[in-house]
């Protein structure tokens, strides 16, 4: 077997460099006054550069490193994302279906479809899992439009426009829409009557600040009681003269569990809560912990509280489906917007 040469030449750094510029719009210089910071910055782009030009075939494969190269330049890392209609993972596909452009924006409709089981449904959501990617300033977003149950195929609207002062036309440009995680078999229960002791509400409370958003919030509590199936009430009391409900949703960064407080008097006067946030998922542990705290705080004083009673209202997916899915396309009009 004859093994591949590999060695790096001179030649090799020249195309490389003669690509990158094609790609990025850039010219190179011999003399650099680059902080070493910098430096650094540009040999990793290079090298991602480098290994996306060497094997081209394996760029779509390689997420991290796409991802990598946009942060440094999207001219570059659109220039060598290759086009890609179609991307199946988890036995589901993505794939382009039509494109209308109209100057500076345009419309793209993508379906995904399950190709070997029933995951899909028309509650099916993203999750905030997507990425819309172009080498130019924008403003876009996707947002479902339909569902076929027979083919078990969930069409999806993006639309983008240039936000550059200037452009009349983007036809001719790359986009990649890219997404990691597909929710769907959503269930709700709505006007859940939730049952409280009043009289038992407490203005001697625990609190802390809730990083990074800076409310007062009640330290997380043990579990009083369970309103609905995944939902906990961990603690009520008076912070600051308003009352507080903490409610723990341990299913919130899996499957977007998510609720809405309320009290309602007898004559329907609703008085909504207003959810007070804390932590991050992925930050650290304990921030990831107390993201599943969500606190419900409502303005009305404890003379009034008999008056109302509490209401909920629940959400929650069923199914979760993680992956990478990515397509790559030209923006040209065809006929499936027209």
């Amino acid at each position: 077997m004859i093994r591949p040469n590999f060695r790096y030449t001179h030649t090799h750094r020249q195309n490389i460099r003669k690509a990158v510029a094609a790609g990025a719009g850039v010219s190179f210089v011999s003399k650099s006054r680059f902080s070493g910071a910098a430096r650094i910055g540009a040999i990793l782009a290079v090298l991602v550069v480098c290994f996306l030009v060497v094997t081209p075939a394996l760029a779509d494969g390689v997420s991290g490193a796409y991802e990598l190269l946009y942060l440094v330049s999207p001219k570059a890392a659109q220039f060598f994302k290759p086009i890609r209609k179609s991307s199946i993972d988890q036995g589901i596909e993505v794939s382009l279906e039509g494109i209308s452009i109209d100057g500076a924006s345009a419309s793209v409709l993508i379906t995904i479809r399950d190709l070997i089981a029933e995951r899909i449904d028309d509650s099916i959501d993203l999750y905030d899992s997507y990425e819309i990617n172009v080498d130019f300033d924008n403003a876009g977003h996707c947002e479902q439009i339909g569902y076929d149950p027979e083919t078990k195929t969930a069409t999806f609207l993006i639309t983008i426009e240039s936000m550059q002062p200037g452009v009349t036309s983007i036809t001719g440009k790359k986009l990649t829409f890219s997404l990691t995680t597909l929710l769907s078999g959503a269930k709700k229960a709505v006007a859940v009557p939730i049952e409280v002791d009043w009289s038992a509400i407490s203005d001697k409370v625990e609190t802390e600040l809730s990083d990074p958003y800076d409310e007062i919030v009640m330290v997380p509590g043990r579990t009083l009681f369970s309103p609905y199936d995944g939902f906990d009430v961990t603690g009520i009391g008076y912070v600051n003269g308003k009352l507080h409900i903490q409610l723990c949703t341990l299913g919130r960064h899996l499957y977007d569990d998510h609720a809405f407080l309320y009290l309602q008097d007898e004559s329907g006067h609703i008085v909504p809560g207003d959810p007070l946030y804390r932590g991050g998922y992925g930050a650290n542990a304990d921030a990831t912990r107390r993201a599943d705290y969500v606190e419900y705080a409502f303005d009305i004083q404890p003379d009034d509280l008999s008056s109302y009673s509490l209401f909920g209202d629940f959400y929650h997916a069923s199914n979760r489906v993680d992956g990478y899915w990515s397509v790559t396309f030209s923006l040209e009009n065809d006929d499936a917007l027209q």
